[in-house]
């Protein structure tokens, strides 16, 4: 499958919202509590456009799949992890993770958190956060699959505690040239 990442723009937050919200309605329809009605909200998704950090996965034609806010930006609330992260040089993070109903069982997940990791090692990152709530089955598979460690637990505040894991990765090296 011929996938394309790129930089989300204003054009694309209705798409972008749509898969929120569907996500939203299958967390839930399945009594999950980590999105809620009132997060993300349309202005999380309009910041993390404004800043550059909105990523979406398209589909041959230039469907929009799969957004993440993907960022080197560090998170406040990895500064207090219950728990140990493994690098402790800069790292970038996912937040937002989600896939159109339409496209899922097509591994948009998985390609979107490689495109982090690809991400993280140019611009010379240790590694990659992400966190998940308990229910997520979803990530919960994909992140150790893809070679996450379980790291801990950081908390959002009212928004409830939520696992962490990291991936170092290899960032920053350049590579002999050769003739």
């Amino acid at each position: 499958m011929d996938i394309t990442f790129r930089r989300a723009v204003a054009g694309d937050f209705g798409d972008v919202w749509q898969i929120i919200v569907e996500a939203k309605q299958v967390m839930a329809a399945q009594g999950r509590r980590q999105w809620t009605e009132g997060y993300p909200a349309p202005a999380t998704i309009e910041g993390d456009i404004a800043s550059g950090d909105a990523r979406v996965a398209c589909l041959p034609g230039g469907a929009v799949a799969a957004y993440a806010c993907i960022t080197p930006q560090p998170e406040p609330a990895y500064g207090a992890i219950d728990g140990r992260w493994l690098a402790a040089g800069p790292y970038f993070t996912v937040h937002r993770l989600a896939v159109a109903l339409g496209a899922r069982g097509r591994g948009l997940g998985r390609m979107m958190m490689l495109e982090a990791e690809r991400m993280a090692c140019g611009a010379g990152a240790a590694s990659v956060r992400v966190d998940t709530n308990h229910d997520n089955a979803e990530m919960l598979r994909l992140l150790p699959a893809l070679g996450y460690v379980r790291c801990g637990t950081v908390s959002y505040g009212p928004r409830g505690e939520r696992i962490a894991f990291e991936k170092a990765v290899v960032g920053g090296r350049k590579r002999p040239a050769f003739a």
